[in-house]
């Protein structure tokens, strides 16, 4: 009933189930050694990746050269004052003193930016002779609308005739007026006060009236309007390409966003024209230009003594961070921030 079974055939069934251990040892380690050499590459990829991503983020980097502020807008823009320039002579003058004050032949001339006259062909006011005869304290003006530029000098000057008390027929002051359009939107007109002035009330003052905003004159103002930041390509960097960088202004609130997203910023060469091409390559220079003072963005003005800070991000995600700090006294028209 039973079959004996000899060392021979012990043997042999022995060996073909070392043979199926054998081959099943070298199948799996075939797959591990697969599956560790696709993993392998695929780290390497990775590696590879990040470490080309890293290099451009720290070795293409945009540098900034340097950033200025505007404080006062574009010097050579136009405002129109519906309402004109208004004079009046200081009650407290001593030119009223006398029961019949004779104030007559100041001349007044507004220059603009460009230190020309603003002649009446093209500003519908004339600014010649305003001929300030018996005027006393009463309020005298032209009342018709006049197109001042953001830079705009005031000259009044006593040519001849007679005048109450010794008043010197060389006497004459300037001032000097920078404006904006916030100042448009509130006032209508710019007005100015004539008083005496010296020892012997023989000079003349001309002042702004004390309504008017103390930002106008004597080069005094309030905040920073405009910014431009000039960058260029970091030692070593590749060619940068700005019009697919991110941009990042936080001030009173954050504003970020591509520049053609963006209203208020744009990218220019170095004179302030737009350029087609915004990437940087070699010595290239371009700057990046924000107005403050508009309100499409979100941008603020940037008040004395305060800051913002300006990030550029390239798409390589390279980060330039610049902070724009203003002087704590704006006594100039443009500044470094």
């Amino acid at each position: 009933m039973f079959e004996r079974v000899t060392d021979e055939e012990e043997r042999g069934q022995v060996g073909i189930g070392t043979l199926i251990v054998f081959i099943a040892m070298v199948l799996v380690a075939a797959i591990a050694a697969g599956v560790l050499i696709n993993t392998a590459g695929l780290l390497q990829s990775q590696a590879v990746a990040t470490g080309e991503e890293s290099t451009a983020q720290v070795s293409n980097v945009v540098q900034v050269d340097s950033a200025t502020g505007q404080v006062t807008e574009d010097a050579n823009d136009e405002y129109d004052f519906d309402n004109g320039i208004s004079f009046s002579v200081d009650d407290d003058s001593e030119w009223l003193n006398d029961d019949e004050p004779d104030v007559e032949n100041f001349e007044v001339t507004v220059k603009n930016y460009d230190g020309d006259p603003i002649d009446e062909d093209n500003h519908e006011v004339d600014t010649g002779d305003f001929g300030l005869e018996d005027v006393a304290a009463d309020e005298f003006n032209n009342d018709e609308l006049i197109t001042l530029t953001g830079e705009t000098t005031v000259e009044i000057e006593f040519e001849d005739g007679t005048a109450a008390g010794d008043l010197d027929e060389d006497a004459e002051d300037t001032t000097e007026l920078r404006l904006n359009s916030d100042h448009v939107d509130e006032y209508d007109e710019i007005a100015f006060v004539i008083e005496s002035n010296g020892e012997d009330n023989d000079q003349i003052d001309l002042t702004l009236d004390d309504d008017a905003p103390d930002a106008l004159a004597d080069g005094v103002h309030d905040d920073v309007r405009q910014a431009s930041i000039m960058v260029s390509l970091g030692p070593g960097a590749d060619a940068v390409d700005l019009g697919a960088a991110t941009f990042e202004f936080v001030g009173d609130q954050t504003v970020r966003g591509q520049a053609d997203e963006l209203e208020d910023l744009t990218i220019e060469d170095l004179e302030g024209d737009d350029v087609d091409n915004e990437v940087l390559d070699g010595d290239r220079n371009l700057q990046v230009h924000i107005d403050l003072a508009e309100d499409n963005d979100g941008f603020n003005t940037i008040d004395a003594g305060d800051s913002a800070e300006f990030r550029i991000t390239t798409a390589d995600g390279s980060q330039t961070v610049e902070v724009l700090m203003a002087p704590s006294t704006l006594t100039d028209d443009a500044i470094s921030l």
